[in-house]
């Protein structure tokens, strides 16, 4: 248990329908047991392409089912919250796609995880196996990585100012890759105008930015998505945030929260923006 002064609570959750592990329920009672206050679930939206990590169409209706039913279980315990995280595909797919508008969802989560290659278009995650990362730099970029990490990007731009998602996921998920600025140096200056352009997007558009603890959770990262450098610029342009866990394990659900409280509190933050009571609103941290 933590500073029950300190209200916790996740809206990065991902269970056995799509790339996580457990189902939603060892999630809710993994909550209670950690003191949460509320949890939102976020499987990843369907996508208009073959994907095994994403929720199949086929399993949208239980995924809501499911969650709709815990929210009723639990609601003495609880607050559970039905979301999505939805990829933004140009022109194809994003937080407000009529698919998505449709379900009455109460949040949406949007990430970028895709981006295109020359051959035949296809799409590659920046984010999967360094395979991957490194088949998509190589085919779709001639190995040019800073154009890579613009393209990613100016995605996360567009996003935010077309589809403007309640919560922005794993802003610099680019990086997971990165390592030990194995393929970028994340201190450069082009790469610090980059992730400032997308910054006055997020701010602009009013969405959260989360403070995502999962490649800690999960040994990819060093540091949160985003670190303490980009949290501090964020709040100097009064972008609003909160900590979610990304988890995909129900034992992950509080993984590295305290740090990420303090984290956020060394950039400057003394409150973080929560769904509670069926509304987003601002409590201390």
């Amino acid at each position: 248990m933590h500073d029950a002064q300190l209200i916790w609570t996740n809206y990065h959750t991902h269970c056995y329908l799509d790339d996580g592990n457990g189902k939603p329920e060892e999630y809710v009672e993994e909550g209670i047991r950690k003191g949460l206050r509320a949890l939102g679930f976020s499987c990843h939206a369907p996508l208009p392409f073959q994907a095994d990590w994403v929720l199949p169409k086929s399993s949208l209706p239980i995924y809501i089912r499911e969650i709709s039913a815990l929210k009723k279980k639990y609601a003495e315990k609880i607050q559970v919250y039905l979301g999505l995280e939805v990829d933004y595909l140009r022109r194809s797919l994003g937080t407000s796609s009529p698919n998505i508008a449709a379900l009455r969802l109460d949040f949406t989560v949007g990430s970028v995880h895709y981006l295109n290659t020359t051959v035949d278009d296809e799409q590659l995650t920046v984010d999967g196996p360094e395979e991957e990362y490194q088949r998509l730099l190589d085919e779709g970029f001639g190995g040019d990585v800073k154009r890579m990490v613009r393209e990613y990007y100016q995605l996360v731009r567009e996003m935010v100012s077309e589809h403007t998602p309640d919560i922005v996921g794993h802003f610099d998920v680019i990086k997971k890759n990165n390592s030990g600025g194995k393929y970028f140096d994340e201190n450069e200056q082009w790469y610090r105008d980059e992730v400032m352009k997308t910054l006055d997007n997020v701010a602009a558009a009013g969405s959260i930015l989360e403070v995502n603890t999962g490649g800690l959770a999960r040994g990819r990262t060093d540091s949160t998505y985003p670190p303490l450098w980009v949290l501090k610029e964020g709040k100097k342009l009064g972008i609003p945030t909160n900590v979610n866990s990304d988890t995909h394990e129900p034992q992950h659900l509080t993984h590295y929260f305290e740090e990420a409280h303090a984290l956020l509190r060394e950039a400057g933050y003394s409150e973080k923006m929560i769904l509670l009571d069926g509304k987003w609103q601002m409590v201390p941290i």
